[in-house]
């Protein structure tokens, strides 16, 4: 083998980008066979943009300009793609490239109602372009042909502020048939876009960014294998440890003292962070360790209208005509509100809480404060838990204390005539505070309190009015100890503000109730996350709409505080968010049970995510995607609660059905709920003649049946997607004839030469050596036949990484967020390669613009933006990192 040397030449021989060069081509019956060879295969329905940066700089790019000149996307597509308001030269480590024009893409799809659109998008690091390149505006419409042209078929979507992604969900009364979707700049900087696709059957969200969530820098959370005793941690050579519950310990590296943010940190600092913690994972006696994420408050911000007695919420839930049939008014549950404390007049020594909770505030003795260390801002001790769930404050106007006292005042505030009064006015409120400073706290302390009041008898409900990305096997074991398989406490959380499909944490986890936010017309709040997040909504407040029509910005007024100048004093404040959707689900569950143990008997959470799922609590406000359940209704749920015996339930599985060319026939499994309900299926039909049912119902009728369910394609487009949905009707003993509706979405494929991600660089990286990390060699490969093929010769016996991607902004690193990306095996756990003296074959690879959830790294990828692409040595590393 010729060596590194000799490969270099070759590639700078080709010119900066190698177009054309090396790596793609094959060997002839004659030659030997190459040194490192394979393919890559591309997602399905997976696109590209047709004038990226890339192409339009070697002059390859095809307009999509124009109407006539639209690319097609196929149903559930995803599409990546770059756009500019200018050109102009980026600066710094990409200071060799350029970036180019392009204002406008369109694109052509079929649409119906209950279609998804996403338009996520990212911008190069800020030492790549000019330090007064300001956000990139965009705007997305939905055009339909009319014979006078082009007419828009929705409100256009714009966004300027932020890098936020743009989501539309296309209404009901969305006429179905082919549309233009148009993406436009008008100013700022570049970006690379990923447009996606999902229609109304598909449950799975499309995420095109690696995140990285906060986390306490050179701390772990880990639970100890059985057996395995405290003497494992002493073994490990920590500073400190602190007991959270059963096995699990919070420990600490390094001198004892106040913990930075990994925010604060660089990005090697906080790699290096995460590499310990995944060292500790491999420890004997170590049966799990993960980061001390930090969770945050979820409020968008508050509000200085004087909005204080204008609680529109309460009548839209139809609360106070729960009010009449709860009598009780959640008399003797206990809501456990984990937040940032209760105000008070006297947060140093506590009690003086707020006039509007006072009433209803009970401590339980031991640890109530459980924010610790760097987070800690109270005055009675220094970055230590105590007893005293007081609010300390921050002393500013806008801050994001006072946070636990507004959530409070919803969920439970008095009817004492002091201003407001909550869902649930005779409900207990155990303040616990787990956020402090900048409303933030740790996973730590968050698994410490759940832990803490599990335990507690008198807690009925825990509201989680907060959230991160960091997705935690160790808060989950905390919540599920909680939950005690449905007989224990009910967990609500917050789904999110970001307005992303991705699982925001806690709130999608199985045992807790996930809660996005809508404004006074029931409309999801932009903000509002969607997903998995999402098991239900509640009024969270939009204060940029008046929705409801009543003159006033549709916020959540409740309990505030303000510490001006040291001086605490109570008052009120009008905020949004899914914090403030949350404690609404909160109080009904409290009006719920607290009707029911009055009456002598009990409400559990099993009973009320049964009936949640079973559509009994909630009005149906738009698609599961967006809004899970519905929208909360306290009469409906108070219904339920009196009803006596759970609703009768026929669930499918699986919920929808996707058929395709070589998938035409699939069975659902019925089941009833309760178990021991015996149910009899009547029909199973649809409007679609080209669906049809076939039942398979025992004899005598029990708690399940089947449906076989076969599309008949002889007859349809193949170029068409069809959507219909199958209607069950089924027959119970006690509540009669009831019904299920399965939806089914059926496209016949796409042709394998249509799947195109655009040209991939393909990188050989060295993993061991002198060169560890550089770039040994890399090849330009075009797609054919819906795949990639490459094959490099005179690569030196070691081991290297393999990769692969485009570079669609043009500046000189592929991988990046937003550009599709091959890494051997997997993408995000990239393994390395033995090649010896024997050629290696068959490497298989798969590329797309999606980027895998934390949950599937195990551990979040910090700093990674990609691989810088070499046409000679030029670094000890081809792997650059950036502080975010």
């Amino acid at each position: 083998m010729a060596g590194f040397f000799r490969t270099a030449m070759v590639l700078a021989g080709c010119g900066i980008w190698m177009a054309g060069c090396g790596g793609g081509g094959g060997n002839s019956n004659s030659e030997p066979p190459p040194d490192l060879s394979g393919s890559i295969a591309i997602e399905t329905n997976t696109r590209i943009d047709l004038d990226t940066a890339d192409e339009i700089r070697l002059g390859l790019s095809v307009n999509n300009d124009l109407p006539e000149n639209a690319q097609g996307l196929p149903a559930n597509a995803a599409v990546g793609g770059y756009l500019s308001s200018a050109g102009g030269d980026y600066i710094g480590p990409a200071s060799r490239f350029r970036f180019y024009r392009d204002h406008i893409d369109l694109y052509t799809a079929e649409l119906i109602p209950g279609t998804r659109i996403s338009l996520q998008i990212f911008s190069s690091p800020a030492d790549f372009l000019a330090t007064d390149a300001e956000l990139p505006t965009r705007r997305v419409r939905i055009l339909k042909s009319e014979a006078g042209g082009l007419i828009e078929a929705t409100e256009p979507v714009s966004a300027t502020s932020n890098l936020d992604p743009i989501n539309i969900t296309l209404p009901d009364g969305f006429e179905p048939g082919s549309y233009i979707i148009e993406l436009s700049t008008s100013a700022g900087r570049p970006f690379r876009y990923v447009l996606s696709l999902a229609d109304p059957t598909s449950v799975r969200g499309f995420n095109a960014r690696y995140t990285e969530p906060a986390f306490v820098m050179d701390e772990a959370v880990v639970r100890m294998a059985p057996q395995a005793g405290v003497q494992a941690l002493a073994a490990l050579g920590v500073s400190s440890r602190k007991h959270l519950g059963d096995d699990v310990w919070l420990i600490q590296r390094g001198p004892t003292g106040v913990r930075a943010m990994s925010g604060s940190a660089g990005a090697g600092e906080r790699k290096a962070a995460i590499d310990w913690v995944r060292s500790l994972g491999q420890q004997p006696g170590i049966d799990l360790a993960e980061p001390n994420y930090v969770y945050a408050s979820m409020m968008v911000a508050p509000d200085d209208d004087d909005l204080y007695s204008r609680q529109w919420a309460l009548p839209f839930i139809q609360v106070p005509l729960a009010w009449q049939v709860a009598e009780t008014s959640g008399a003797g549950v206990g809501i456990a509100v984990l937040d940032t404390g209760l105000f008070s007049v006297t947060p140093v020594a506590g009690g003086n809480w707020h006039p509007d909770l006072a009433e209803n505030v009970r401590l339980l003795p031991g640890i109530m404060d459980y924010v610790s260390g760097s987070l800690d801002i109270d005055q009675e001790d220094t970055g230590l838990r105590d007893s005293n769930p007081a609010d300390p404050g921050d002393g500013r106007a806008q801050s994001s204390n006072f946070h636990g006292t507004h959530v409070a005042g919803i969920a439970a505030a008095a009817d004492n005539a002091e201003g407001i009064v909550g869902v649930a006015p005779n409900a207990l409120i155990y303040p616990v505070r787990v956020l402090g400073r900048d409303g933030l706290g740790s996973g730590a302390d968050l698994i410490a309190a759940i832990n803490w009041a599990a335990a507690q008898p008198e807690i009925d409900v825990l509201n989680l009015s907060l959230g991160g990305l960091g997705p935690s096997e160790l808060l989950k074991s905390a919540i599920d100890n909680a939950y005690k398989n449905g007989e224990g406490q009910l967990i609500v959380a917050a789904a999110g503000n970001e307005a992303s499909d991705q699982a925001t944490y806690p709130a999608a986890y199985a045992n807790v109730v996930g809660v996005g936010a809508v404004a006074g017309d029931g409309v999801r709040a932009g903000y509002s996350n969607v997903g998995p997040s999402v098991d239900v909504m509640a009024p969270g407040g939009d204060g940029s709409r008046d929705a409801n029509q009543d003159g006033f910005p549709d916020v959540i007024v409740s309990s505030w505080g303000t510490d001006e100048g040291g001086e605490f004093l109570p008052s009120y404040a009008a905020l949004q968010g899914t914090s403030m959707a949350a404690p609404h689900v909160a109080g009904v569950y409290a009006l719920m049970k607290g009707k029911l143990r009055a009456d002598g008997s009990d409400y559990t959470p099993e009973q009320f995510l049964a009936s949640l799922r079973a559509g009994a609590l909630t009005r149906q406000v738009g698609p599961a995607f967006e809004y899970g359940a519905g929208l909360i209704d306290a009469l409906f749920a108070m219904d339920a609660a009196l009803a006596g015996d759970l609703p009768v339930t026929l669930s499918s599985s699986p919920s929808a059905l996707q058929f395709n060319a070589a998938v035409t026939s699939a069975e659902l499994v019925l089941n009833a709920f309760p178990e021991n309900e015996q149910v009899t299926v009547e029909s199973a039909t649809s409007s679609a003649s080209w669906l049809l049912a076939t039942i398979d119902q025992p004899q005598p009728p029990s708690s399940s049946a089947r449906v076989t369910v076969t599309a008949e394609t002889g007859q349809l487009d193949a170029q068409k997607r069809y959507a219909t949905e199958l209607d069950i009707s089924y027959l119970t003993a006690s509540e009669g004839v009831k019904a299920l509706t399965v939806p089914v979405s059926l496209k016949l494929g796409t042709s394998p030469d249509e799947k195109e991600a655009g040209r991939h660089y393909v990188l050989v990286i060295s993993a061991e050596g002198e060169n560890n990390g550089g770039v040994v060699s890399q090849a330009v490969v075009t797609s054919a036949n819906g795949r990639y093929t490459f094959a490099f010769d005179d690569i030196e016996p070691g081991n290297y990484f393999l990769v692969a991607g485009t570079d669609t902004d043009n500046n000189g690193f592929i991988c990046e967020n937003g550009e599709a990306c091959a890494e051997y095996p997997v993408n995000g756990l990239p393994e390395t390669i033995s090649l010896g003296n024997d050629p290696v074959s068959g490497v298989v690879l798969s590329t797309s613009f999606r980027r895998p959830a934390i949950s599937a790294l195990g551990l979040p990828r910090i700093g990674f933006e990609g691989y810088r692409v070499e046409p000679e040595k030029t670094g000890p590393s081809a792997i650059r990192e950036y502080a975010p």
